[in-house]
């Protein structure tokens, strides 16, 4: 299948990716149905990638889905798309050293690599800094935006003496800036700012990049596999998925493989939402619970039936944020006490160091998640720690990873799994909603 692509990447973190990439999807999405893709273990930037498109984003992580399950999801998410655009992670060569990183990425999907080069301390540096990103690992880079550009002095010594093409360059402005906080970016329901700063740089790309010749370098990838045929289930019941500003940490993937399985409905804990029937499942993802205490405390109705559908066996996975609104208590940095659903004798202080990476868990007993023995893989993104654990009991131990206590994670009750680490549903072959 023809699935013209392109991957853009950088030297480092806060070079700009995120925002040039969704200018781009935004200014090329005038001509084009474009399918974003973000590389490694991301909720915050696809948010900013869909805002642009109009379609959710779709990470690719091979850590996560290994080599066939990255190029799956690639095919699987093309059809019915002119265009993809991924952005990167991280630096080119980031990731636990190179492995899984954006580099390995391109090379395993055979997509072309378009740099954002950072120009705003450097000039003339900057040709060196791409040809050695190109000749470390002969990456397949194609093309190079200049960010943060003060004037046309600037520029050209940042042209200087470069090899490969330079196909445009954003100047500095202070508006193309996103705020950030502990676990990165603001979320685009906090930052009221999106969709203008998206709109805005989209036009300065338009004025100051060649998007005719990023079109001829996406086009370069070779053919993917056309998608598989996806078989139609019988859905049994609905599965109720937490969205909110607190809890907005998902996969769209597997949101879909929920879809594919029940009827899905969204809920807010925030709202106090009660869904007026029970559920089969129920899906609490990460998010930012820490800047919501006093609501989530109030919300009783939720809490209840939550606690009801846990007591009545249903299945519930609650991922990092989920976990922690899960516990008897959220322990704030001025030290106040916040009751959550108090599913687990768990009380977890909201402030700490960050936690953040890969995870490997090893079933330790049976659970609709994986069996005992069973190995599946995921990540851990948090600053929250628990400082007390009571009468727990854990379906995991980590392999790698720090987990919720002694190197364990998952808590469970009844038919309820409740763990730092976020998962990746199409690749756990245990896996039994």
């Amino acid at each position: 299948m023809e699935f013209p692509r392109i991957i853009i990447s950088s030297d480092r973190s806060n070079s700009g990716k995120t925002l040039i990439t969704a200018g781009l999807i935004k200014a090329l999405s005038k001509k084009y149905k474009i399918r974003a893709y973000k590389a490694g273990p991301d909720f915050i930037d696809p948010m900013y990638l869909k805002v642009a498109s109009g379609y959710p984003a779709i990470n690719l992580d091979l850590w996560l889905m290994g080599e066939d399950g990255v190029i799956k999801t690639l095919s699987k998410y093309a059809k019915g798309f002119e265009l993809g655009v991924i952005e990167g992670v991280m630096g080119l060569y980031d990731g636990v050293g190179i492995k899984y990183s954006t580099y390995e990425i391109s090379q395993v999907t055979k997509t072309p690599i378009l740099l954002i080069i950072n120009c705003s301390n450097i000039g003339s540096t900057a040709a060196a800094i791409v040809k050695g990103l190109k000749e470390y690992k002969k990456a397949n880079i194609r093309g190079v935006i200049f960010n943060f550009i003060s004037s046309d002095t600037h520029l050209n010594y940042c042209k200087e003496s470069i090899e490969t093409k330079v196909i445009g360059y954003v100047k500095y402005d202070k508006k193309f800036i996103i705020p950030s906080r502990h676990l990165g970016l603001f979320t685009v329901d906090d930052f009221r700012q999106t969709e203008n700063i998206i709109n805005e740089i989209a036009k300065e790309i338009e004025r100051n990049v060649d998007l005719d010749l990023l079109l001829e370098i996406a086009k370069e990838s070779p053919p993917i596999p056309q998608p598989e045929e996806e078989e139609t289930e019988l859905k049994k019941g609905k599965a109720y998925i937490a969205l909110d500003s607190a809890f907005n940490f998902y996969y769209e993937d597997n949101i879909n493989f929920l879809r594919k399985k029940f009827e899905v409905e969204f809920f807010s804990p925030l709202n106090n939402d009660i869904p007026k029937e029970d559920a089969e499942v129920i899906y609490i993802g990460g998010g930012y619970p820490e800047l919501h205490l006093k609501e989530l405390e109030k919300a009783t109705g939720t809490k209840k039936w939550i606690l009801r559908n846990i007591e009545a066996g249903k299945k519930v996975i609650a991922e990092c944020g989920g976990l922690m609104y899960l516990s008897k208590e959220l322990i704030s940095s001025e030290e106040k006490s916040y009751r959550m659903v108090e599913a687990f004798d768990i009380s977890i202080r909201t402030k700490d160091k960050l936690t953040i990476g890969y995870t490997e868990l090893e079933g330790i007993r049976d659970s609709f998640i994986a069996k005992r023995g069973d190995t599946i893989r995921g990540h851990e993104f948090h600053v929250s720690k628990p400082i007390n654990v009571n009468d727990v009991t854990f379906a995991f131990r980590n392999k790698i990873g720090k987990g919720i206590w002694e190197g364990r994670d998952g808590a469970v009750v009844n038919n309820t799994i409740a763990l730092y680490s976020h998962l990746y549903f199409s690749s756990i072959r245990g896996l039994s909603f």
